[in-house]
């Protein structure tokens, strides 16, 4: 799982850079257009594709654990409550909703969001198990994983933990599904009805989180799912997402310098910040990043600084730009999260911010004009 994990990144990385181009480009190419342009609606259709492309690599991402979980104190048992009305509707009326949930719970330290994600994918999956009806049962349990637990089940951690158990009565799960079924693109589902991200993503917020998840199942009996959360009292709250200010998005004339080893993604940063009002320099290696500050430095007033690029790389990069003037404003554009470990490196450093790709021109722009604004006052 962790090897395919480092392929699923790396795939999804590249695969932000070629989405970045395409929906940049027809950002740029509608802001041309007037509304009742026929090419408008060709265009619009392309940013939506654009958008669904996104959403699955966003999924790639969360099972490779690339993506941040943005955490704060959750009550599981009304997070549960919550998701068990909106399933009230989803599924069908032959299938029973009971939830059996704990009194004595401690506050888990988790993404709320995406915890709906889970409980929404693993009831909409017993659904598909259970085409004629049945039972579908949300527990909640305070327990406390041991060592000789963990050393039968591999990933797990020792201490206080909350257990989630998704279960059902449907048709169960076969032992060879059963060796596979948290792996990305795997289905058992019929052609153009599912991607196989679903329980991959499931994987990839669990193991986010600091916690674990096992399946198990009898053919004809039905499966469940057991998903085990730190206790908030045992989680770093140094992964609470900061809060980020909004600014004006138009430049003044600031001269930033764009660092991507993708070329198309250098002309499409030269006309996205050209045409919001800021002067252009590009480099398409980290090495080049540097002879240019060298040169230009009494110019330029922020750096946007790809991460994964051959040679030095991003990180070395940033390190070296910094060493140069420890004051440099430095905007990270890339497909991992403010969680990577090397982003969370730079983040710590004033004058930084960070951008998601593929992002919004838009969004980029304000980001700019945030940071260059902070830093000015």
């Amino acid at each position: 799982m962790e090897a395919i994990g480092t392929l699923a990144g790396g795939m999804a990385h590249d695969f932000n850079n070629i989405l970045q181009a395409i929906s940049g480009y027809v950002e740029l190419l509608i802001a041309k257009k007037s509304e009742d342009d026929p090419d408008c609606r060709y265009l619009g259709t392309i940013s939506k594709s654009v958008a669904r492309a996104s959403k699955l690599v966003q999924r790639l991402l969360v099972f490779s654990r690339r993506v941040e979980s943005k955490l704060r104190p959750v009550d599981l048992n009304e997070e549960v409550v919550e998701v068990q009305k909106l399933l009230a509707s989803a599924l069908s009326k032959m299938i029973d909703i009971e939830l059996d949930l704990a009194d004595d719970l401690e506050t888990a330290f988790a993404d709320s969001v995406q915890i709906e994600q889970i409980l929404m994918n693993l009831g909409v999956n017993a659904r598909d198990a259970m085409p004629e009806g049945g039972k579908l049962v949300f527990k909640t349990r305070a327990v406390a994983l041991d060592a000789q637990f963990c050393n039968t089940h591999f990933g797990a951690r020792q201490g206080d933990h909350i257990r989630l158990t998704v279960q059902d009565t449907g048709c169960g799960i076969d032992k060879e599904t059963m060796e596979h079924i948290f792996e990305p693109f795997y289905t058992t589902k019929g052609l153009g009805k599912g991607t196989g991200l679903g329980l991959a993503m499931v994987y990839g917020i669990v193991k986010n989180h600091g916690g674990y998840i096992e399946c198990t199942s009898v053919l004809g009996k039905g499966a469940a799912f057991d998903i085990y959360f730190p206790v908030s009292s045992k989680v770093d709250r140094s992964q609470l997402e900061p809060l980020e200010g909004e600014k004006a998005v138009l430049g003044r004339g600031e001269t930033i310098l764009l660092v991507d080893d993708e070329k198309n993604l250098l002309d499409l940063g030269r006309d996205m910040l050209e045409g919001g009002g800021y002067v252009s320099l590009v480099a398409e290696s980290g090495e080049s990043a540097i002879d240019i500050y060298k040169r230009e430095k009494a110019r330029i007033d922020l750096v946007i600084l790809d991460l994964v690029m051959p040679g030095m790389g991003g990180y070395r990069c940033f390190e070296e730009l910094r060493a140069l003037d420890p004051g440099l404003k430095v905007v990270v554009a890339s497909g991992y999260a403010p969680g990577n470990e090397v982003v969370k490196k730079i983040l710590k450093s004033s004058g930084t911010a960070f951008v998601r790709k593929p992002y919004r021109l838009a969004d980029m722009l304000k980001k700019v004009r945030w940071l260059l604004d902070a830093a000015s006052t």
